[in-house]
Order: structure tokens, then C-alpha cells, then sequence
């Protein structure tokens, strides 16, 4: 075969590949959204079911899409030597992880205690659902066509900005059914939150302008703000909850700081700087990019025939 037939046939594996992977990560979406939505645990004889998002359904959920911008930033700017086994050892952790709770919840099951005539427990679809999700996400992880160039640092900092933007996403997003009980509009507020946010760490990563970079810090100052309220004064949506909430830091007449919440301030404090960060360092950049271009242009003009 010549090198020319070879060629025309790699842009047609490469479309191959590519396709194969984007309807793999498809799948492994839809099962995720549904393993963390349908019942883990099943109590008081059906009853009463425990959805994935109430226990480590949404933590593992967060971790797959991760895996996604992973995978998206290896196949679009490279530095596929170390994503792509980040990406791999997270969906295999996320199927370790939705198979020890799949075991946990049957021995529950199986051994209830003194509690089990009361609560009648049984096991839901929930972590299986998950668990084939990520070990199709473990497929499309190897064959994802990627670039071997290493990532500029810009592109490493927009990662790292999607990342922290996932993490509070991810803690609004799995807080939102508990703040629904509380209040329908405080539900609405952390549901809103996290798809914001999933949108902002999305238009990071897709574009290289500063819209998303503006958008990200509106966003966070304005959460922080928000949860800063909720602390120091208290919300009058959730004041009853939050004085019988126990646990945590108090440090004002609010909700106290639990370990979620500061984790959550500390992802949304990591994405302003980040934020700030990008413009700076592009500005800087700019100029030695185009340095070398310039001097090399002025020497071949000076230069005799």
C-alpha cells in the first residue's frame, strides 16, 4: 500500500475512532444520569426509595463527567501520555466504587438487624446502572483518539478552572433534592447553581475567549456571597433547618460550615483565581509568541542577497 493510499485512509479511522468514542461517552452519560437517579436502597417495603444522589451516586457522577473533559482536552490539545491514564484510573475507581456499594447495600440487605422487620430493605438498580456506565466510559477512554503534543499551560490552567467548576457543580447539584425538602425555592437556587456552573466549566474548556472567564467570576462572587449570608446572617428560606442543623463550624446566627460547604467555597475561591489568572498570563504570552516571528522577519530583511 502506498504512502498516499495510507494517507486518505487515516482521516477515515480517525473519523471512525472518533465517532465509536463520542457515541461510547453518550452511553456512559446516559447511564450515569440514570444510575445516580434511580434508587440504590429501597426501604419500608418499597415504600421509600434512596436514590444514588443521596448516597455516592452523585460524587461518582461528577467524577465520570470529569473523565469527559478529560478525555475532550486529550483529543483536542494533547498531552494524552498523562490524561489518558487519569482518566482511566478515575472510571476504574468509579467502578470499584459503584460495586462496593452495590455489595454494601445487598449485605444490608441481607443482615438488616434490629431494624430490618421495621425497615424491610431491598436493593435497588441504582449502582449497577452506574457501574456499566463506567466501564463503558473505561472503553472510550482507550480508544479516544488523542495527541501526544504536551499541553501549554494555558490549556492545563482552562483544565484545571473546568475542574473546580465541576467540584462545586457537582456538590449544588447533589445538594439540590435535600434544599427541595427544605424549600422549593432554595431547591431551585442550588439546582440552577450547578447547571450554571456545568455550563461555565463547558464553555471554558470550548472557547478561548473571555466571555467564559467573565462568566465564571459573576457566577462564583456571587455564590460565595450568597453562602456567606446563609452563614453570618442566615437565609429566612432555610432558617429552621438550620437551627436544627448540627455539626459543622458556626461562625455566625446561619447555617454552621460543613464539609461539603467548604469544600464548595474552596473549588468556587480556586475558579475566581483561575479566572483572574488566565487573562494575565494569555497577555503575557502573547508577546513572546510573537517576539521570535518579528526578530526573525527584521534579520531576514537585513540580511544581503
Amino acid at each position: 500500500m502506498t504512502t498516499h493510499a495510507l494517507a486518505q485512509k487515516l482521516p477515515v479511522r480517525l473519523a471512525t475512532r472518533s465517532g465509536v468514542t463520542i457515541s461510547l461517552v453518550g452511553a456512559a452519560m446516559i447511564l450515569m444520569i440514570l444510575g445516580a437517579a434511580l434508587p440504590w436502597l429501597v426501604v419500608f417495603n418499597g415504600l421509600t426509595a434512596v436514590p444514588g444522589l443521596s448516597l455516592d451516586g452523585g460524587f461518582l457522577a461528577g467524577i465520570m463527567v470529569a473523565v469527559v473533559c478529560v478525555l475532550y482536552v486529550a483529543a483536542r490539545h494533547g498531552g494524552a501520555r498523562i490524561l489518558r491514564p487519569i482518566a482511566l484510573v478515575a472510571s476504574t475507581a468509579v467502578l470499584a466504587d459503584s460495586l462496593y456499594s452495590a455489595w454494601r447495600i445487598a449485605e444490608y440487605v441481607t443482615h438488616p438487624g434490629s431494624t430490618g422487620a421495621l425497615t424491610i430493605p431491598s436493593t435497588g438498580p441504582g449502582p449497577y446502572v452506574m457501574a456499566a456506565g463506567a466501564a463503558i466510559l473505561i472503553i472510550a477512554a482507550v480508544t479516544a483518539p488523542s495527541r501526544a503534543t504536551p499541553l501549554n499551560r494555558q490549556t492545563q490552567l482552562r483544565l484545571l478552572l473546568a475542574l473546580a467548576l465541576l467540584t462545586a457543580a457537582c456538590i449544588h447539584l447533589t445538594l439540590s433534592p435535600q434544599h427541595f425538602g427544605e424549600s422549593p425555592l432554595l431547591g431551585i437556587g442550588f439546582l440552577l447553581a450547578g447547571v450554571v456552573q456545568l455550563v461555565a466549566a463547558a464553555i471554558v474548556l470550548t472557547r478561548t475567549d473571555e466571555r467564559g472567564l467573565n462568566l465564571v467570576l459573576l457566577v462564583s462572587v456571587a455564590l460565595i456571597a450568597i453562602y456567606g449570608y446563609a452563614v453570618f446572617v442566615g437565609l429566612p428560606l432555610d432558617s429552621e433547618h438550620a437551627a436544627e442543623t448540627t455539626g459543622g463550624l458556626t461562625l455566625g446566627a446561619g447555617e454552621p460550615v460543613d464539609f461539603k460547604g467548604a469544600i464548595n467555597v474552596l473549588a468556587q475561591i480556586v475558579a475566581i483565581a483561575l479566572a483572574l489568572a488566565l487573562p494575565r498570563y494569555s497577555a503575557a504570552i502573547e508577546p513572546r509568541q510573537g517576539k521570535p516571528a518579528h526578530k526573525k522577519e527584521s534579520q531576514s530583511v537585513g540580511e544581503p542577497n
